[in-house]
């Protein structure tokens, strides 16, 4: 009762300490933190009171009280538990490719921007007036074409004036295509829809070909990529289903796999996964670390006991099963462990009663009485 009043007493500080100056979620990280503290003090304190009672309360007869559990079919699945880096699939650094003086900046940083959307201009002030000297000298050209082709279906003229005349007018037309081209480039559109995350030129600078202009990133489609050891590769596969923890973000998420690479990495022995993450909210940022469970293995209708209850000798591990009120040490071979619980693989059967509480009570032949 004492733990459960402190218990409560500290929950009751955490939550009023945090003062009306903590965001939200800063506030629920802390609680979260504080509980799961506490939750280890108190399982800690609960398992060393079980061990004291089973000690200490027995019959008259002198059995050792314990607890028992029966043997039962149960589905095991083990996970696990790798770093993933989250990326997004949509993250595109666009760069200058006509230099020329930045005159304007049309969107603000963190905006978000449409496919197409102009983000930046540059001065086009000559190139514009090329480009419409330009177009005057085709206009002339395609009217002197039109005359000359005239004049050669009535017979009138010479052939190399008529070829002549066609070919400035269509040599013109590719110049005027090429620099109405260039023209464009003057204005960088946005390439994909997504934020504007950052811009590298400010107005007044000059931008050269190939330097870097803005970044745009679409944080609503994600990924979490995370490099896994090359002995599962037989074992992981596209569409898995897997747990993706993030902890600054107190964020629980279950997807599928969608793609598992080929190819060991020769330098780590690892191979690569992604899953596709949804992220509609925008909560979870580009680069951000997801703790993934990948399941490596499954068996429906298996033998598991809680871990503490296994104990280990020179002959290897054991437990103590209850018959006819006496405690009777089994070994048994274990195989993989998940959250406090061991997979039998054999020296069971399914029906017998393994004492779970007051083992460390007990040996070989002990009297028990069962609770």
């Amino acid at each position: 009762m004492k733990t459960v009043k402190l218990f409560s007493v500290l929950t009751l500080a955490i939550l009023v300490g945090c003062g009306e100056e903590v965001n939200e979620l800063s506030r629920k990280k802390e609680i979260l933190k504080e509980l799961k503290q506490q939750m280890g003090d108190l399982k800690s304190q609960i398992s060393s009171l079980e061990k004291e009672i089973a000690l200490s309360d027995t019959l008259v007869e002198g059995g050792v009280v314990v607890h028992t559990q029966v043997v039962e079919g149960t589905t095991f699945t083990h996970y696990i538990s790798l770093p993933g880096i989250v990326s997004s699939k949509e993250n595109i650094l666009v760069s200058v490719e006509m230099g020329g003086m930045v005159v304007n900046r049309l969107v603000e940083e963190g905006r978000w921007v449409n496919k197409g959307d102009a983000i930046i201009q540059l001065d086009a002030s000559i190139l514009s007036n090329q480009v419409e000297d330009l177009r005057q000298s085709m206009e002339l050209a395609k009217t002197t074409y039109e005359r000359q082709d005239n004049l050669w279906k009535q017979g009138i003229g010479s052939e190399m004036q008529y070829l002549q005349a066609k070919n400035q007018y269509g040599s013109l037309q590719k110049k005027l295509a090429a620099m109405e081209a260039q023209l464009n480039k003057l204005e960088l559109l946005a390439p994909i829809s997504g934020r504007l995350d950052e811009i590298y030129i400010n107005v007044g600078e000059f931008a050269a070909p190939a330097m870097p202009a803005f970044r745009i990133v679409n944080s609503k489609k994600l990924q979490v990529e995370v490099d896994v050891a090359e002995r599962y590769s037989a074992i992981i596969k596209k569409g898995d289903l897997v747990n993706l923890l993030f902890d600054a973000l107190a964020i629980n998420r279950q997807e599928k796999v969608s793609f598992v690479g080929q190819v060991i990495n020769p330098q780590n022995r690892t191979f690569k996964v992604k899953i596709n993450l949804n992220n509609s909210s925008g909560d979870i940022k580009p680069n951000a670390v997801a703790s993934v469970k990948l399941q490596d293995f499954s068996q429906e209708g298996a033998m598991v006991l809680p871990s503490a209850c296994i104990k280990k000798d020179m002959r290897g591990s054991f437990v103590f099963v209850a018959d006819n009120n006496k405690a009777i040490k089994k070994y048994v071979e274990t195989g993989l462990s998940q959250d406090d619980m061991t997979h039998i693989t054999s020296g069971l059967g399914f029906g017998q009663e393994v004492i779970v509480i007051g083992y460390d009570g007990v040996a070989n032949g002990s009297k028990i009485d069962i609770k």
